[in-house]
């Protein structure tokens, strides 16, 4: 037995996953149908349903049983409980009872409320739940039988129970306050125990109902509970019947105020008018909904929409017949049974469940239709009223048939072989060929042969027809003008300088659309006119002419612009806020239609108005191709995408408006308390939500939302953003998983936007507080660097003090050094160099012929000169810094090699004192001598400028170089780090750039 009842059970699960694997590739082949399922591994749990409601919220909640044994035993499932939000299901959590209950329903309370019949083996139990808050409250029943069987139907605004025990029926009224009322009336059921009631249908009336119970027949009753009539043959005017037949109700629906009724093995449709409890055969039923198929199934919603489930060899499809709207809706579902339906309007959505599957089909506008979808469109061609011919960017050619709605590849043939034609942004005719243009010039067709031929010459953007000739504008090249009859191309002149984008040609003047402007051809001449200042931001892409408005051009930032072509003067008509690029330009009435790449855009120049239509609004796409428009004869409009063609009435087009509330459907983190992860679905308590505390253990914090309303959740998009940084796409996602959130507080926004970017509904707002462990607060942080902060201050005191002396020794040193220098160079001059000079004066007193000995003491009353002037520059106070540097140079240029030069600003001697000069003075001559000594340079450039706040010096050589930072940590390079200890002494900075392939670089800086 155990073995069997795993069998049973494996052989359920295997036909759920094939239905619904069936139903899944082959849902909906129909592009204005937007198709979702739902499976166990999706989250959908209910195998079997029983019933299927709306709260007041938007949620859709659904309750029966899955498929989880009840007791281990094949036939006695378990009962459940979900919620649908639009894109993900929510196990309610039911009370907790003694036994498990096998099956789950719901019936909906006009406060929004639930009952809940909780299904046993041998009992039924009663409770109410409020969709708010998820509570369950348990009704008692009057009296004291424990009621086997329990049936609510709702009526007026309270509920008709019935309430069965053993073979004995009661019938009570039962009212909001929950209180019950006996009537004495006994409805009619079967006495035998084993018969328990199988009420398939209540219709209720303004003072009557009808119940149908497949055991004992269909029943009309009084409001007060007494019986007016069963049901018979004769009522229905059948004598084809056996007496005894039962009349069942197999499905009913209404239309206006009549209700169509078909009963179980008939296959009349009967009308029951209320007002006078007659029966009628309908006349026309089956005229408007002729029954060609094995079995069918009607349903009406609360807008008068009909719907027909038809079953036709195991096959069923769904049509949905609009009561204001000619055009059906057809599903083919490849399922083999009725479903169980709801919907709040057919026109709009749909919502089935069948052995375990969910099914989710959203409704397009179907005012638009679409054609060759996910294909890129590009050029088209009216043929006739009904044909246009259409190319693709790479499937090719069609004929689209805008009457029967088909699509038929049009084949050409290329040296006898069949040719996939390339894609073409213009098409035109004559009456024996068709002309496009493509990526190598020019290609023509036979419309009778479908022979294809080409003029190959140069890749063509765009073109324009005139006649016997074809004018094409190239990329970066030449205007051409094409002969159609000797086959020829020609140059009219060169757009080498122009990104030529679109063409339009006006008598004898050829208009241009370039990225840099309006190019006009005229009398061989082109001018060139922009409408912004910059040369090249026009940014034009498309060009037309508009019979009231004249030339209109729009750009890739969304701008329309009006051209007047006497005055040359452009007027800016409108400019898009999201600065969607205008592809391509239509006109209806005073009406302008920008097809742009975020949407069609109905824009009237008079009031300003405008209106943008996206996939919301039943486009196959939002991003318009360019020269892909085309207005037919009957003044239709024909916009292509890059993914299909939309063909629509402009006067029929209507603006779809999304009413839904933006919602938290769940939350999850770890509480603290008790150390759990805690999930929160309350609708009530989500929408309370506007602060989340997480603590230290676990800074995680997963959020789960959704729009609750009519609408394509297909074309919805989701994003979010932390404490107004940049915004995070989700796409079409509706969960979000904060990991590790830093410490502190946040500020979470959620926000749904349509195709449009437009937000829908109000956004989410939620503040985040994330904890912090103590050794990771700010206070621990705080107490611990303070007491850092106190010893390494007491260490910071006493190297300063180190420093201090350090520095003032380094000072002394650097003042003692000059006076020192100053002193032996005085020497030098006053002591030695006289005394040099008295030897030089006697040896030419004497006269000497020993012209050796005289030149040895020229040269060395020279060396002694040199010497004391490097030591101290004598005339440096007269001279002043700039003079003084300029010697220095011109000394150095003439003892030297390397080529000195100098470009040295005016007056800067103003701005430096003449101690700080000295220093100057001394750090530049430091450098020219290690220019001299170690650079291996053939120039040296020294370069002085009187910036704004401070007089800049930079020498540069263009020597072997050094790497700075060896030499700086050598205890070789005293000189450089001289140089540093005299820039610290005037406050001066220092830079030293060098490299061994292009010299050196020394910046001093020293504020006025």
């Amino acid at each position: 037995m155990f073995l069997k009842n795993k069998l049973l059970f494996f052989l359920l699960t295997l036909n759920f996953y094939i239905s619904n694997c069936k139903a899944e590739q082959l849902a909906s082949k129909n592009p204005k149908i937007e198709y979702k399922n739902f499976d166990i591994q999706k989250g959908f749990e209910v195998y079997s349903a029983s019933s299927m409601e709306f709260d007041d919220l938007g949620w859709l909640w659904v309750s029966g049983s899955n498929l989880q044994l009840a007791k281990g035993k094949i036939y006695e499932r378990t009962g459940i409980i979900q919620r649908y939000d639009g894109n993900r299901f929510y196990t309610v959590e039911i009370p907790n009872f003694p036994e498990t209950p096998n099956l789950i329903s719901l019936v909906k309370r006009l406060d929004g409320q639930f009952y809940v019949i909780f299904h046993f083996f041998n009992k039924n139990l009663l409770f109410l739940i409020n969709p708010k808050t998820l509570v369950f409250k348990e009704i008692k029943l009057p009296f004291s039988k424990e009621y086997q069987n329990i049936f609510l139907f709702p009526y007026k605004d309270y509920f008709l129970t019935y309430a069965r025990e053993k073979t004995e029926i009661q019938l009570f009224r039962l009212d909001n306050n929950l209180k019950f009322t006996l009537y004495p009336f006994k409805p009619i059921t079967s006495k035998e125990e084993k018969d328990i009631p199988d009420f398939q249908h209540f219709i209720g009336f303004e003072n009557h109902y009808m119940v149908s119970d497949t055991r004992m027949g269909t029943y009309v009753y009084n409001k007060d509970g007494s019986l007016l009539e069963k049901v018979s043959l004769s009522n229905l005017g059948l004598k084809n019947k056996e007496k005894d037949f039962l009349l069942n109700i197999d499905f009913w629906f209404k239309i206006d105020d009549l209700v169509y009724i078909y009963f179980l093995g008939i296959k009349d449709c009967f009308e029951y008018n209320p007002q006078n409890k007659k029966w009628s055969k309908t006349k026309n039923i089956k005229e408007q909904f002729p029954s060609k198929y094995d079995r069918q199934q009607f349903l009406s919603d609360t807008k008068g929409n009909l719907l027909q489930q038809n079953i036709f060899k195991d096959n069923i499809t769904i049509t949905i017949n609009l009561k204001d709207n000619p055009n059906k809706t057809i599903i083919d579902t490849s399922l083999n049974s009725f479903s169980m339906i709801a919907s709040r309007d057919y026109s709009k959505e749909l919502f089935m469940v069948n052995k375990g599957g969910f099914y989710h089909y959203t409704f397009k506008n179907t005012v638009v239709s679409t054609f060759l979808e996910n294909n890129s469109i590009r050029g088209m061609l009216q043929l006739n009223s009904d044909e246009v011919l259409v190319t693709t960017n790479q499937s090719g050619w069609y004929i689209v048939n805008l009457k029967t709605k088909t699509e038929k590849k049009y084949i050409a043939t290329l040296k006898g072989e069949p040719y996939q034609l390339p894609y073409s942004n213009n098409i035109y005719e004559d009456r024996d060929y068709y002309w496009a243009n493509n990526h190598k010039g020019i290609i023509w067709i036979n419309k009778k042969t479908k022979k294809a031929e080409s003029h190959i010459f140069y890749p063509i953007v765009t073109s324009v027809e005139d006649g016997d000739y074809i004018y094409s504008g190239t990329f970066y090249y030449n205007l051409m003008k094409f002969d159609k009859q000797r086959k020829k191309n020609s140059i009219l002149t060169s757009t080498s300088n122009y990104d030529v984008q679109n063409i339009l040609k006006i008598n004898n003047t050829i208009y241009l659309a370039c990225v840099e402007g309006l190019l006009a051809y005229e009398n061989n001449q082109k001018t060139l006119y922009n409408p912004k200042k910059e040369i090249g931001n026009s940014l034009f892409i498309c060009i037309v002419q508009h019979p009231k408005h004249g030339i209109l051009l729009g750009n890739q930032l969304g701008e329309l612009f009006r051209f007047n072509p006497v005055s040359k003067v452009f007027t800016l008509l409108y400019k898009d806020d999201l600065k969607a690029s205008i592809a391509t330009i239509l006109f209806d009435n005073d009406d302008i239609w920008l097809n742009t790449y975020n949407g069609i855009i109905s824009f009237n120049p008079k009031t300003k108005a405008t209106t943008r239509y996206t996939m919301d609004d039943g486009l196959s796409f939002y991003e318009a191709n360019r020269y892909s428009a085309l207005k037919t004869n009957e003044g239709s409009f024909l916009v292509g995408t890059i993914k299909g063609l939309n063909y629509f009435d402009p006067k029929k087009i209507s603006k779809k408006i999304i009413n839904a509330d933006f919602k938290l459907t769940s939350t999850t983190y770890f509480n603290k308390n008790t150390k759990t992860e805690v999930k929160e679905i309350s609708p009530e308590k989500l929408t309370a939500l506007k602060t989340i505390t997480l603590p230290p253990e676990s800074k995680n914090l997963q959020l789960q939302f959704s729009l609750f309303g009519l609408y394509n959740s297909n074309k919805i998009k989701y994003r979010y953003r932390l404490n107004k940084e940049l915004w995070v796409d989700l796409f079409t996602d509706t969960e979000i998983r904060l990991s590790n959130l830093s410490a502190g507080k946040h500020i979470l926004e959620i926000e749904a936007i349509d195709s449009a970017n437009k937000i829908i509904g109000k956004p989410i707002m939620l503040s985040i507080f994330a904890g912090e462990f103590f050794y990771k607060s700010d206070w621990f942080y705080f107490l611990f660097f303070l007491g850092i902060v106190v010893i390494i201050f007491g260490f910071y005191l006493e190297e300063r003090k180190k420093n201090i002396l350090k520095e003032h020794f380094s000072n002394k040193i650097i003042s003692t050094q000059e006076e020192e220098r100053s002193r032996v160079a005085k020497e030098l001059h006053d002591s030695i160099g006289q005394r040099l000079l008295v030897l030089q004066k006697t040896v030419l007193k004497n006269k000497s012929k020993e012209e050796t000995e005289l030149k040895m003491i020229n040269d060395v009353i020279n060396e002694v000169r040199n010497i004391s002037h490097n030591l101290h520059p004598f005339q440096f106070k007269k001279l002043g810094l700039a003079k003084s540097l300029e010697n220095m140079m011109d000394a150095f240029q003439k003892t030297s090699d390397v080529f000195y030069s100098y470009e040295i600003a005016d007056n800067i001697d103003v701005y430096i004192s003449k101690e700080k000069g000295l220093f100057i003075f001394r750090m530049l001559q430091e450098c020219i001598a290690n220019v001299e000594k170690h650079a291996k340079a053939t120039a040296c450039n020294l370069t002085i400028t009187n910036e704004a706040k401070i007089i800049r010096f930079v020498l540069k050589d263009n020597g072997s170089g050094f790497i700075v930072n060896n030499a700086m940590n050598s205890n070789e390079s005293l000189g450089l780090k001289s140089l540093q200890e005299r820039a610290q002494f005037i406050n001066a900075i220092l830079n030293i750039q060098s490299n061994p392939k292009t010299g050196t670089v020394i910046t001093i800086k020293i504020a006025k």
